[in-house]
């Protein structure tokens, strides 16, 4: 029950804070070009695959959780590459 209501806190919380950035909105007397959105969105794209790609030992063990002897050996397979990686840089 402790978990419940923290998350009903955190959550009424969050909604406080975008009550009041919508209600702080002033008017913007300026030029937006619309190519900016795309950029905000190729950013986010870019973070993400960024941090996919740094995580991707973990994320292909969270997927391999059904197979332990896999899972293991893909474990000293990735160390492996690693150390290699590690000497050569």
């Amino acid at each position: 029950m402790q978990k419940w209501k923290r998350c009903a806190w955190y959550g009424f919380g969050l909604f406080q804070v975008i009550v009041f950035l919508a209600a702080a909105v002033k008017p913007a007397n300026a030029y937006v070009d619309p190519g900016s959105g795309l950029l905000f969105l190729q950013v986010g794209g870019s973070m993400l695959a960024g941090a996919m790609f740094a995580l991707r030992a973990k994320i292909r063990k969270l997927f391999r959780l059904g197979n332990p002897a896999e899972t293991k050996e893909q474990a000293k397979a990735d160390a492996a590459i690693e150390t290699d990686a590690g000497t050569q840089a």
